[in-house]
């Protein structure tokens, strides 16, 4: 068991020089130069090769300076888009799910059932799980379809995670921390895409309100219990 991990992680510092579109519409210009220059050449090979370099030219950065409008645009037309349809998506599995817009995720929950009525109620009793699916103007289609595997097989998923907990408390040596893990419940399911694309944690509500819980779900089991205030 351990503290909170640290997700930074180190990118190249490196600086990156990349064409703009001031360089494309300078390129663009010289193809427009050169596609001229060669009309105006009287020697039928001079005159087809530059013209078809400056052509070369021209279908090159306009292309750039297509690809680079798009996607400086795109994301606001999707914006737009995501706004006339709304933030709330009914999914036929996971229900509603919430558009959070700043937090850059979507919401939704489901309820835990109780496997057997005869367990006791107190700690089996059912209960919300939240579901967090990173996505910005969409849920994450990818995210979507682990989230149902999850909710179908929920029962599977909370005896792992029992059956884990119960391993942790037994290596516990501190008391008041082994009274935190014997109270831990399952209270949210996070997605994760991006630089944590495909990894999921499963955070906990236990006895004390200021600890926050959670542990990573992968290769089919909980690992990893950690703990921050």
């Amino acid at each position: 068991m351990a503290t909170a991990p640290d997700d930074r992680s180190s990118g190249d510092d490196s600086e990156k020089v990349e064409p703009t579109i001031r360089d494309a519409l300078i390129g663009l210009g010289i193809g427009l130069l050169l596609v001229y220059l060669g009309t105006r050449v009287p020697y039928r090979i001079a005159s087809w090769m530059l013209i078809g370099l400056g052509l070369l030219f021209v279908v090159v950065m306009s292309g750039f300076v297509i690809v680079v409008v798009w996607e400086k645009t795109s994301p606001g037309i999707r914006r737009v888009m995501a706004r006339v349809r709304g933030h709330v998506r009914h999914d036929p599995r996971l229900g509603k799910l919430t558009r959070n817009v700043k937090g850059e995720y979507w919401e939704g929950a489901f309820t835990s059932r109780r496997s057997s009525p005869d367990e006791p109620v107190p700690a089996k009793a059912d209960r919300q799980i939240e579901l967090l699916i990173d996505g910005l103007d969409e849920p994450d289609p990818k995210l979507v379809g682990r989230a149902r595997e999850f909710v179908a097989d929920f029962a599977t998923v909370q005896r792992r995670v029992d059956e884990f907990l119960a391993d942790e408390l037994r290596r516990e040596t501190d008391p008041e921390l082994a009274t935190q893990i014997a109270g831990l419940r399952v209270s949210a399911i996070r997605f994760f895409s991006g630089k944590r694309s495909g990894r999921v944690d499963i955070d906990f509500r236990g006895p004390d309100e200021d600890l926050y819980w959670s542990c990573t779900y992968a290769d089919g089991k909980p690992q990893d219990l950690w703990y921050d205030s």
